[in-house]
């Protein structure tokens, strides 16, 4: 039997965090009293997407291979941008709205969606061209819902299923070198 290296050898667990993160998404048009996002459930859920996706137990059973060190290099550069392009969003809308305001809340969630959309950039060569596809699309989502004032649940259902969809064609195609 001969050994098969694939290029992106943990694409199924990208796949079942995508779905985790899609469902962690769809949470968010669950309201508190205020009409705010209730990110409770949120917060739960991508907890636990994130112990679950890092735990050796399941790197081991659900990948059809190691990563390579410039995996591993593009998926933490990729994490340690994304989280730069958020606290640079928050001074953004600190800098530009009341604490408290409505538009100050959405331009938070814009652009933390954005620096998502753009991080997944930075995953292709972890896991493939697909991730690359799902950042343009993502961004898409972030850039009409500025420009035409889409309400934030919309985006955030339209982002869940997104990543749901995306999620699902991993875990179908995975291993595949794409």
């Amino acid at each position: 039997m001969k050994n098969i290296a694939y290029k992106y050898p943990r694409q199924r667990i990208n796949g079942i965090w995508l779905i985790i993160v899609g469902i962690a998404m769809l949470s968010l048009t669950l309201k508190l009293k205020n009409g705010m996002p209730n990110t409770i459930p949120f917060g739960i859920l991508y907890s636990v997407g994130i112990f679950w996706e890092l735990n050796s137990k399941t790197r081991k059973r659900l990948s059809v291979g190691p990563g390579t060190k410039s995996q591993q290099f593009w998926a933490n550069a990729a994490i340690i941008i994304m989280c730069i392009a958020i606290v640079f969003t928050i001074i953004l809308a600190r800098n530009t709205y009341p604490t408290t305001s409505i538009n100050f809340m959405r331009t938070i969630w814009l652009g933390v969606l954005l620096s998502v959309g753009l991080h997944f950039f930075m995953f292709i060569p972890v896991h493939g061209k697909m991730m690359g596809i799902l950042g343009i699309l993502t961004i898409i989502n972030v850039l009409i819902s500025m420009l035409l004032v889409v309400p934030l649940d919309l985006v955030f259902i339209i982002d869940g299923f997104l990543k749901l969809i995306f999620g699902i064609l991993y875990i179908k195609l995975s291993p595949i070198n794409f």
